[in-house]
């Protein structure tokens, strides 16, 4: 009997890990209110005046939401977020953003480079200029 039970066991055993491996995991998808908060807290950061000392410290967002500048502290603090956001199957909202103009720093804090306009211009739209006399 005890030749029988030690040849049967680990048959068992195995058996039971196959059946284990082959059934469908639960997926571990994040409560919408958890997904918000996450989403929340990154775009109060993200919201914030992000002090530069060189246009070095500056670069564009990745997310949440189109992007913005900021610096590479709040920019490494707001991965994390993301990567939790991803890996808890959110449902990331459908955006249309325009491409940003490059980032840099301004007087100290991340800002974009805006293109300005000639002021000579034959045609400037109204309000695109404002003349300095």
């Amino acid at each position: 009997m005890a030749l029988r039970l030690s040849r049967v066991l680990p048959l068992a055993v195995a058996l039971g890990a196959l059946v284990l491996a082959a059934t469908p995991g639960c997926e571990s998808k994040m409560e919408p209110q958890a997904c918000d908060k996450i989403r929340g807290d990154a775009f109060a950061l993200l919201n914030k005046a992000h002090h530069c000392g060189s246009d070095a410290d500056c670069r564009q967002s990745e997310w949440p939401g189109c992007q913005k500048p900021i610096n590479q502290k709040n920019f490494d603090t707001i991965k994390p977020m993301a990567e939790e956001y991803k890996k808890g199957k959110c449902a990331e909202p459908k955006i249309d953003c325009v491409a940003p103009p490059e980032s840099y720093c301004k007087q100290g804090l991340c800002v974009h480079r805006e293109k300005g306009r000639n002021e000579n211009d034959p045609k400037p739209g109204e309000g695109d200029t404002i003349k300095m006399e």
